[in-house]
């Protein structure tokens, strides 16, 4: 007996297919861009860190000096981030040859695209070394660390 075939897919097949097809490449595509928008936002959080480590050096000078005590530091930290986005966390003061080295984590928050599995917002923190002057006009230097690197790791691995 003799089989015969046609060629082809039948176009209600075909049909099926792109509407099958057709939201799961759109989902695709949108976790793809969401994707990328969520890692600016991030990029753009912790950029921001460098910013809050500088306003809060010129602040913690002008307010306490170019020698503040431990407290002093912590006073001045709870002021600057009081009520806004950045939060800080102040780990050590060292007094080295030119002044005092400070060792502050500043955290900022974003907002994560597809919160599926976990809280919607997100935050991102990075080490900074403060190093105040003895004495003025100089300015506080501000020297940022790497997203990985914790405020105690760094201080363990900085000498005086």
């Amino acid at each position: 007996m003799k089989t015969e075939r046609r060629g082809g897919t039948a176009p209600w097949a075909k049909v099926l297919g792109a509407v099958l097809l057709t939201p799961a490449l759109a989902l695709a595509a949108y976790f793809a861009i969401a994707d990328h928008r969520q890692e600016a936002r991030e990029q753009d959080a912790f950029e921001a860190t460098r910013g809050d480590a500088a306003r809060f050096a010129d602040a913690l000078v002008a307010a306490k000096g170019f020698t503040p005590s431990d407290q002093d530091v912590r006073d001045a930290l709870e002021g600057f981030t009081t009520g806004g986005p950045p939060f800080g966390t102040f780990v050590e003061a060292r007094p080295t040859e030119h002044g005092t080295r400070l060792f502050v984590e500043f955290t900022r928050g974003y907002e994560r695209t597809v919160p599926v599995f976990g809280p919607a917002d997100a935050m991102t923190s990075r080490c900074f070394i403060i190093d105040l002057p003895k004495a003025g006009p100089a300015r506080p230097r501000v020297t940022a660390h790497g997203s990985r690197e914790s405020c105690t790791s760094v201080a363990a691995s900085t000498p005086n």
